[in-house]
């Protein structure tokens, strides 16, 4: 990925990360359309990966890149993966050999903190263990040693023959280090006039705005005093279990609502977890509009009775709005970026149209709706689709569509009782892992064994000859089997 030109971009700068190619790395950061929020199929960004796979090499690479755009790099440092809420240092911390990473992650936060050494790892995950919790024995020693190491030389630093101290030759040395990995590659491309001019009109992420209307929750409040002390929050949760009282519309000819109207202000917050029970039953459509930067929403277990339309016009990457009182999707659901929906425990009786430009899915969870039917679904568009569970829905048939599915690995049904048979062309998903079809009413008991036995090959071998017989997947060949 030297050159501009052929595949994708974004693929090719997470290979280049794991392969530690410095000059792809530093290529792919600057022309191919990656911000700090952008993730892999996987859901992680580009300083995760570098952390995951413990590649100190492509991390400091990204660093640098983005020290000139401090705000960026903040935004790096503090994205967290969306299963278990670790942030880049948890995983560099828990890596075997990800104490370089961590040395270099220390660096960058105090870059962007130059008053607190212990910048990012205070951060907890949604398990409440800190980066310092889950470290290595090596990382631990790295984390001990950084917050030992005085901020500035001592005064006792006797100057050697070389007129340096001991903590300028270290450094020296570490610097030396550096250039001679990056001897021969060609540095990092600057921004073009195009870039540097809009970064100069865009106002800073965060930035505090008059009028903003007077903070209600304390969770607010304390993002509203993050931006005036230039260190705006990016992320959101408030839950209460208690009765709150309604407040007022977010916005001219809303109804009221429990949720506090500050709330939608909050620009710099790109994950939003509200979890306020069935009193939440309504989101500001003019309000959550303001939230431009938001790219996950997590409104589960709520009272909602629709999402609002803004969502289509957000960077939604993942939206959960599992276990509310939904009775429809939105016409227009996001469109390039959403990756992962939730929106089992609804009402909700199709996915079409709604979902018809939603190409992008990795996860898409629909249990327990009332879904009669998944036609007219384009499954061809959803290329990196690789887990679908509509259980406990209305489903008596599958479309042959869904052999379009090329990533797909896992499939549930469970609990669709008129299902009699599955779609022969499911032959065609040669990375399907697993299929589930508990208190399903499928009619052919070889079906039945292949998936009790985790026998994927084998199953899409009897799918092919069932559908070169003319089976076509609809009528099972065998006696119908006891669940």
């Amino acid at each position: 990925m030297g050159k501009p030109g052929g595949g994708d971009k974004k693929q090719q700068l997470f290979d280049a990360i794991v392969n530690q190619k410095l000059q792809a790395v530093r290529w792919g950061v600057a022309n191919a359309g990656v911000a700090p929020a952008t993730r892999d199929g996987d859901g992680h960004t580009t300083f995760m990966i570098a952390c995951l796979n413990g590649k100190d090499r492509s991390l400091a690479e990204m660093v640098r890149w983005y020290e000139r755009r401090l705000s960026q790099l903040r935004e790096c440092l503090e994205q967290v993966d969306e299963d278990d809420g670790r942030t880049c240092f948890h995983m560099a911390a828990a890596h075997p050999n990800g104490h370089k990473c961590v040395h270099e992650l220390l660096d960058a936060w105090l870059t962007v903190d130059k008053n607190r050494r212990d910048a990012g790892l205070k951060r907890r995950d949604r398990r409440g263990k800190t980066p310092y919790d889950v470290a290595t024995a090596k990382s631990r020693a790295a984390i001990d040693e950084w917050l030992k190491e005085p901020e500035t030389e001592s005064d006792d630093d006797e100057v050697g023959a070389d007129g340096m101290t001991s903590t300028q030759r270290s450094k020296a040395k570490k610097k030396a280090l550096l250039e001679k990995e990056r001897a021969g590659a060609a540095p990092p491309p600057p921004p073009s006039a195009a870039d540097e001019a809009a970064a100069a009109a865009a106002p800073e992420r965060g930035e505090f705005k008059e009028g903003t209307p007077t903070p209600t929750w304390p969770e607010v409040e304390k993002w509203a005093q993050s931006v005036k002390d230039l260190k705006p929050i990016c992320e959101l949760t408030v839950a209460r279990e208690d009765a709150l009282p309604m407040l007022p519309p977010a916005a001219a000819g809303e109804p009221s609502s429990v949720v506090d109207p500050a709330l939608y202000w909050c620009e710099s917050v790109n994950r939003l977890s509200l979890k306020l029970g069935p009193q939440l039953t309504f989101l500001s459509d003019g309000g959550l509009a303001k939230l431009a930067n938001l790219t996950h929403l997590i409104v589960a277990s709520n009272g909602l009775e629709a999402l609002p339309p803004a969502i289509a016009g957000l960077p939604l990457k993942s939206i959960d709005a599992s276990y509310n009182k939904l009775a429809a999707l939105p016409e227009a659901m996001p469109f390039k970026t959403l990756e992962a929906l939730d929106v089992s425990g609804n009402a909700i009786p199709t996915l079409s149209p709604a979902l018809d430009g939603c190409c992008d899915l990795v996860t898409l969870a629909v249990d327990g709706n009332a879904i009669a039917s998944l036609d007219g679904l384009p499954f061809d568009k959803f290329k990196r689709l690789v887990t679908f569970t509509a259980g406990a829905n209305a489903l008596a048939d599958l479309p042959e569509a869904l052999g379009d599915l090329a990533k797909l690995e896992t499939l549930s049904l469970n609990g669709n009782k008129e299902l009699t048979a599955l779609p022969c062309a499911l032959a065609k998903c040669k990375k399907l892992k697993e299929i589930r079809v508990d208190d399903c009413a499928i009619a052919d008991n070889k079906v039945l064994g292949y998936i009790q036995k985790g026998e994927m090959k084998q199953l899409a071998k009897y799918f092919e000859k069932t559908a070169a017989k003319g089976g076509g997947g609809k009528k099972g060949g065998g006696k119908k089997g006891k669940r």
